[in-house]
């Protein structure tokens, strides 16, 4: 009878532990994440997106992704004329583009739970622009922090020096006597700039404390500034651009030497920079794929190695605060004199303003030059 007693007590104990190791394999199972994955990416984003899609891979196995490459003057027509069901997963879009899709397209909830987890990894002013009535639309991926680059070794040559310009009145006025006297030879700006411009200085505008400027104003001084006139493209004292003007000067594609500081204000003393127009990640056709494709958007768009890597490699500039806490190295053989693009950009990204004024703002780019 001892011994009947003690098999049924072992075998009691084998059953009972067999059911908790099911259960306990079962629930590992569900929380495994699983499920194909197909993004829409412009040309420059491709090398990106497939490396961080094979390591995401590696660390789910369970988990297919499919990196599209679609051009960029076709990106958002393809977008916007596919049918919902045909649509990928995850595409990336600028705070215009979401507005323009914002009514043809049914966005998810995933977005805003991926912010509400993350949401310290982002600066506030880079927030506001995936926010739409009360809600997130997307996660923030790519920065476009404004910096002004400045032609130092022409303002030398005609008596000035890259500290004398911090107001776009200074700018303005220097560029003009620099033109004068190099008889119409440099002038002020590229007209690659042109969107930059914009942005910056209808941010400005719309926040401006000593006065407040109608839809109509803001764009009358804004073509006061950015002058037709103004323009010359193959010989010019500045630059309002980012880290893509910094990858010119590293590959030695742009004459002269350069200093990059802050960019000007309608003040002087009153350095209003902003981070403005970069990329952010967006879920849209979900499917039964959630888990999967919210863990992949988090991935993508805060993964502190890869992202620091694209940025030390001049591809683009992360939203990640993260991401932008690494080692600056100044590139050797560049035309930069002064502080390192890397440091001015960075500090853009990580200190830029909200705008106060922010629907005004996107009401003026999105009605005035769309």
């Amino acid at each position: 009878m001892k011994i009947r007693r003690k098999l049924s007590i072992y075998l009691i104990i084998i059953i009972f532990t067999v059911l908790l190791v099911n259960t306990l394999v079962t629930n590992t199972n569900d929380h495994i994440i699983k499920g194909n994955i197909n993004i829409w990416v412009e040309d420059k984003y491709y090398s990106y997106f497939t490396s961080t899609a094979k390591e995401f891979e590696k660390n789910n196995k369970k988990v297919s992704i499919k990196v599209v490459s679609v051009k960029q003057e076709d990106y958002l027509y393809k977008i916007l004329n596919t049918v919902p069901n045909e649509l990928p997963s995850i595409v990336h879009l600028n705070f215009k583009e979401l507005n323009s899709v914002i009514d043809k397209i049914e966005f998810t909830n995933e977005n805003k739970q991926i912010i509400e987890t993350y949401n310290k990894n982002f600066n506030n002013s880079r927030l506001e622009e995936v926010q739409i009535k009360d809600n997130y639309y997307a996660v923030p991926f790519t920065s476009n922090p404004i910096a002004l680059y400045l032609r130092s070794d022409i303002l030398k040559k005609f008596g000035y020096k890259a500290e004398d310009i911090n107001s776009w009145e200074r700018l303005i006025e220097i560029g003009k006597d620099i033109y004068t006297k190099s008889n119409g030879d440099i002038n002020i700006f590229s007209s690659q700039d042109k969107e930059n411009i914009r942005l910056l200085l209808a941010a400005q505008l719309v926040d401006y404390e000593e006065k407040s400027y109608e839809n109509n104003q803001i764009n009358d001084i804004i073509n006061s500034i950015y002058n037709e006139s103004f323009i010359n493209d193959s010989n010019y004292i500045c630059r309002i651009a980012s880290i893509d003007f910094y990858k010119d000067l590293i590959n030695n594609s742009i004459d002269g030497i350069w200093e990059c500081k802050n960019p000007p204000s309608l003040n002087i003393g009153e350095n209003k920079f902003y981070d403005i127009g970069g990329e952010n990640l967006v879920a849209l056709n979900i499917e039964n794929n959630k888990e999967a494709i919210k863990s992949f958007i988090s991935y993508a768009s805060t993964n502190k190695e890869l992202l620091s890597k694209e940025m030390l490699e001049c591809n683009f500039v992360p939203s990640s605060l993260y991401s932008l806490r690494t080692k600056n190295i100044n590139k050797e053989g560049t035309k930069v004199q002064g502080s390192s693009p890397f440091l001015i950009l960075s500090n853009i990204v990580e200190k830029a303003p909200e705008i106060k004024s922010y629907d005004k703002f996107n009401e003026i780019i999105y009605n005035v030059y769309n």
